[in-house]
């Protein structure tokens, strides 16, 4: 890293009039192995052409080797020139290529291998930084930008989620300060403010199984913590169902009416601005209606999931359904622990799990737990 835009590095040096056939060399017998460093531009020094290259020793043997007989050429040592349209292919790639200022020792295992990208924006959270490093987060955002041209801003998360809304503290690093955005995700849209509605991208393959599960025709479902409607919109695109979804948050739900219009929907979806809890008090006339009709509940309130077991069992069929239940647990054994938990709960209120359909890891959480799915069929007990 550091003052290094002109480092010394290898090149193959030949004449020109071999070039395309060293090209050609190169394509038919190394296209899986990187040899030629396109990080740097070719030069042209009079009648002979400089290839940049990686400093393959080994590699370098056997190419010189190969072609001798049919081609001059040699290996120089000489400054390189930055080729402006190399699309760098991780962070760390584009930080040795784009740093002003050598970022210490010390600080490199602090950048995050990976980040969000929701939309036009990149998140990116940095574990134990002190003031020092906080100087080198635009050269860290703007490497995040180089990589990914579709991204325009770049945010730092800081702290868990908290709060009824399910939010987190982002501060605003560079780019464009604009915290709505589109995010495309399975073949749908959703428009949503990243300050404003929570939102997590890493759940996209688990959005997708949902979707794609075996969903029968006409299913009255009830995602109870719909946020801007990314189950419920995934799951309606392709299946004729009607949902009912909830989420408390005022901001989510009016980004939820946006994407319900924003994305063609073969099923129905219901949108709702309540805290679920209303819908066990007798006055609820959407509770009423709702009662011991649903066949399918998505529950993903991983950090509260298990206090709302009640109003899934007030909902669901008495014939029994089906229950979609996301929870943090802690190791070892998350899983095990997920199950009792809710087992011990359903049976205080005298249900019970019929069957297990799921049950699995859906993502690491942090050090001490993991982010679990189990998908469930439930009954009345007898």
């Amino acid at each position: 890293m550091g003052n290094n835009k002109n480092p010394e590095i290898p090149y193959i040096k030949l004449k020109k009039k071999d070039g395309q056939y060293f090209i050609n060399f190169i394509k038919s017998n190394l296209e899986s192995i990187p040899f030629i460093n396109h990080k740097f531009k070719t030069l042209h020094e009079n009648d002979y052409i400089l290839f940049p290259i990686f400093q393959n020793q080994v590699l370098i043997d056997v190419i010189i080797k190969k072609l001798d007989r049919q081609i001059n050429l040699e290996i120089i040592s000489q400054r390189g020139k930055l080729n402006k349209n190399y699309k760098y292919r991780t962070l760390q790639e584009a930080l040795e290529g784009t740093s002003e200022d050598k970022i210490p020792e010390k600080y490199l295992e602090l950048i995050p291998k990976s980040y969000d990208i929701i939309g036009h924006i990149a998140i990116i959270e940095f574990d134990k930084i002190d003031k020092e490093f906080n100087k080198y987060k635009e050269d860290i955002s703007k490497a995040i930008l180089s990589v990914n041209k579709n991204i325009k801003t770049v945010y730092e998360k800081r702290g868990q989620i908290k709060g009824k809304y399910r939010l987190r503290e982002l501060v605003f690093l560079y780019g464009e300060d604009k915290s709505e955005t589109i995010h495309k995700e399975n073949n749908c849209n959703f428009k949503l403010d990243i300050k404003k509605t929570y939102f997590s991208p890493r759940l996209v393959f688990e959005r997708r199984r949902i979707a794609s599960s075996e969903i029968k025709e006409n299913e009255l479902i009830v995602d109870m913590f719909a946020g801007v409607g990314t189950f419920s919109i995934q799951i309606a695109k392709n299946k004729n169902v009607k949902i009912f979804a909830f989420d408390v948050n005022p901001n989510a739900y009016r980004y939820m009416k946006d994407n319900i219009k924003l994305n063609k929907l073969k099923g129905e979806i219901i949108p709702n601005n309540i805290d679920i809890k209303v819908l066990l008090d007798p006055k609820n006339q959407l509770g009423k209606s709702l009662y011991n009709k649903v066949d399918r509940i998505i529950m993903n309130l991983p950090e509260n999931s298990i206090s709302f077991i009640n109003i899934a069992c007030f909902l669901m069929k008495e014939s029994g359904g089906i229950l979609h239940f996301y929870q943090f647990s802690e190791k070892p054994n998350p899983i095990e622990k997920t199950l009792k938990n809710i087992e011990e709960e359903l049976n205080s209120l005298n249900w019970e799990i019929n069957s297990i359909i799921t049950s699995k890891v859906v993502k690491h959480y942090s050090p001490k737990s993991e982010l679990i799915v189990v998908d469930l069929e439930i009954k009345p007990s007898k």
